[in-house]
Formats: structure tokens, sequence, C-alpha cells
């Protein structure tokens, strides 16, 4: 009776994000949910993928946390622990762990970082991606640890052209 009361509720709840002026709901899928309706906080647990128009956000588990000063259900921030891969139109961004901070429009990741965008891809320990601006910027955590980056050319397309 519980596993199918909990089912129910998340499955109809609808949750909202502000993203440049307009809502989009955000999808939450998983293999299993639990809701925690004291602190506002849904876990996505096993295959767990939240998706906002062309922005997609997987992992082993999503913690997703709502505004707990509202009382619609907009999501204000999303933890991925594990398997981290976060998908744009134009980026794929994987790493172990992640905070995709909705309200701030930003997203950082962490440990064994990689981001490619077109052919080229650069890798890390920290990410930071400001999804409002586009730029992007990756660190190691250590001091004498060095980033590495790959650009492609474009020589061979010109040359056939």
């Amino acid at each position: 009776m519980k596993k199918k009361f909990l089912f129910s509720i998340l499955f109809s709840m609808l949750i909202y994000s502000t993203e440049a002026n307009e809502s989009l709901p955000v999808d939450v899928v998983s293999d299993s949910m639990q809701w925690d309706d004291e602190n506002r906080i849904a876990f996505a647990i096993g295959n767990a993928e939240a998706i906002q128009g062309e922005k997609k956000l997987s992992a082993d588990k999503l913690i997703v946390h709502l505004d707990k000063k509202k009382s619609n259900n907009e999501v204000i921030l999303i933890e991925a622990i594990g398997n981290v891969i976060f998908e744009t139109k134009e980026e794929i961004a994987s790493g172990e762990k992640a905070k995709y901070d909705l309200v701030e429009n930003n997203i950082i990741i962490q440990d064994n970082v990689k981001l490619e965008k077109n052919d080229n891809i650069m890798v890390g320990q920290l990410l930071e991606m400001d999804l409002e601006t586009g730029v992007s910027e990756i660190k190691s955590k250590e001091e004498n640890d060095r980033v590495k980056a790959r650009f492609s050319s474009n020589k061979e397309i010109k040359d056939n052209e």
C-alpha cells in the first residue's frame, strides 16, 4: 500500500524550474524513488535521469531539492552521484558527482571529468559550466596536477571543400 501511494505521488508530481523567464517541467525517471515530504527532497535511485527541455542529467542516484519557501514544486538543485552525464544540445560532460543549480543556471561536476563539444575534449577533476553564458572552466584539484584539452582541426573539412 505504501509503495503504491508513494509511486502515485511521484508519478503525478510535476516539478518546475525557471529557465530564461519561462517555466519548464523537470521530468525525473529512475528504477525507484523516495520522497522526503518534510525536507521537500526526492531521491531517484538507479538509472536516474532528470530532463528539462534540451538538458539531461543522468546518474546512479539523483537527489532533487524543491524550493521549501514555495508551495509549488520548483526544483532548485539536483545532486547527482555516480556515473554522472550531463548533456545539452551542444555538449556532453561526465564525472562522478555533480551539483546542478537550476536557480543560478550552472552545474559543477567533479572527479574524472570529461567535457566534449563537437570533436573537442577537455579533461580534469573539476568542471564549472555557466549555462547562461556558455562559459566552462575545467580545473585540477591538486596544485601540481594539470588539465588537458584536445582541439580538433577543421583542416580536413576545408581541404575537401
